[in-house]
């Protein structure tokens, strides 16, 4: 008996039961012929980058519509131990966690919003009020009192406009305190209020602010009456679904479980050591305090929870943890500001007509991050254990650029596009 014989004996039920489950396994194969491919051109041009950059670990992951599709490792996690990356090799995610603080703080006042954005953070009816925090009252600057949860948000604060970054300053504030250092995130709050002048009005121009987040996440601990750390696993990675981000510790002996070591580009130097000794070690081991930094760059975790966060947040493959309102909020640029391409906590642009979400986060000079998320249904993540750039970073602007370039612009058109673009040069 031929085929056509065999399915014109069939009954129609049995018929339409062959014909699907012939098809259900033809798009089977296609799809897994479309993943055997992205994978072999995410490979290709990881090779490149990493055979172009001196970097010695990397993992990346990417999903479609809310589905992982394809997570590596490449390199070294450890080097002095042979240690591969693994797609559960944890990393420090530096400025990423500036988007995950924003996404709590939309959760936690989701409510609220879009009137609590305009609301005053300092003075008697603050966010942040008097009575809670004494140390805050009666800023040197009195335009402080004017600014809102939204300017911290988008960057409007009126801080960061000098070469000044007190999240980096710890020996110097906790001396100023007369508190042992490193400085504790409040206590590098109430010294800029206490000894520092904005650099702007508030709402006037766009400064990225390593400080703003800080206050964000001392927000945060006021609203919810919990430690940050404990306050955004409640608030965002147990909804998403991820159970194993962390704040970052300090020491290379107090990485977390499965997490990297980080081994800054060898051009730098070493650096004064932040508890205020006279001991020098490598910046990524020295030159952060990751509790006192918690909102703006504290997080490690893996590449595929940051796509598991970000699709979480737009309700792909799961239920949305902002409501579509929070979203359309989230995605807000301020109008008045053109050249500002921040909405709340995340770089909102298009590219081709295509809106992408996205953010990096690099610590000088041991890692660096990037998340993506577009809105065809494309989500990735790739996280590194050293960022390659010359010292001093002022001479090498063209080398961080070109860098981020093949990272960010390469790594997107390989995803996206069928056939592998040339890395940039």
């Amino acid at each position: 008996m031929n085929f056509a014989s065999f399915r014109i004996a069939l009954p129609r039920p049995a018929r339409f039961v062959l014909t699907a489950a012939l098809l259900s396994t033809a798009s089977v194969t296609h799809a897994q012929q479309q993943d055997d491919a992205l994978a072999a051109r995410v490979d290709a041009r990881m090779e490149q980058i990493l055979a172009r950059y001196p970097v010695p670990g990397a993992s990346i992951a990417i999903a479609y519509q809310g589905r992982l599709v394809y997570q590596r490792g490449y390199g070294m996690a450890l080097t002095e131990s042979n240690t591969p990356v693994t797609p559960q090799t944890r990393f420090r995610i530096g400025s990423i966690s500036k988007a995950v603080t924003a996404v709590a703080v939309l959760r936690l006042f989701q409510n609220e919003l879009p009137q609590v954005l305009d609301h005053p953070v300092f003075g008697p009816q603050g966010l942040l009020p008097d009575a809670a925090y004494p140390d805050f009252a009666q800023p040197l600057d009195q335009r402080v009192l004017r600014i809102t949860l939204r300017q911290l948000l988008q960057h409007t604060s009126g801080w960061g406009g000098s070469d000044y970054d007190p999240q980096y300053d710890l020996v110097n504030i906790a001396r100023a305190r007369q508190v042992p250092a490193p400085a504790s995130a409040r206590d590098v709050i109430a010294y800029v209020l206490k000894q520092r002048l904005l650099d702007a009005a508030p709402g006037t121009e766009f400064f990225y602010s390593n400080f703003a987040y800080n206050v964000l996440g001392r927000i945060i601990e006021h609203k919810t009456g919990q430690p940050y750390e404990q306050a955004v696993q409640a608030l965002v990675f147990g909804p998403a679904g991820i159970d194993d981000a962390v704040i970052a510790g300090d020491r290379r002996n107090e990485r977390a479980a499965g997490e990297a070591g980080y081994y800054d580009d060898p051009r730098w130097p070493a650096v004064a050591d932040r508890d205020g000794s006279a001991a020098t070690c490598p910046e990524s081991y020295c030159a952060y305090h990751f509790r006192s930094m918690d909102a703006t760059a504290g997080w490690v975790t893996t590449a595929a929870d940051l796509v598991r966060l970000v699709d979480a947040v737009q309700g792909r493959g799961s239920p949305a943890l902002l409501k579509p309102e929070t979203l359309a909020l989230m995605k807000q640029r301020d109008p008045r500001l053109a050249e500002n391409n921040y909405g709340l906590g995340w770089v909102v642009t298009r590219t081709n007509g295509m809106e992408i979400l996205s953010h990096s986060g690099a610590l000088t000079t041991g890692s660096y991050a990037y998340l993506q998320s577009r809105a065809d249904g494309w989500s990735w993540a790739v996280l590194m254990n050293r960022l390659p750039i010359p010292y001093p970073a002022e001479q090498g602007v063209q080398e961080l650029q070109a860098f981020q370039v093949a990272v960010q612009r390469g790594l997107m058109t390989t995803i996206v596009d069928p056939e592998p673009q040339a890395l940039a040069h």
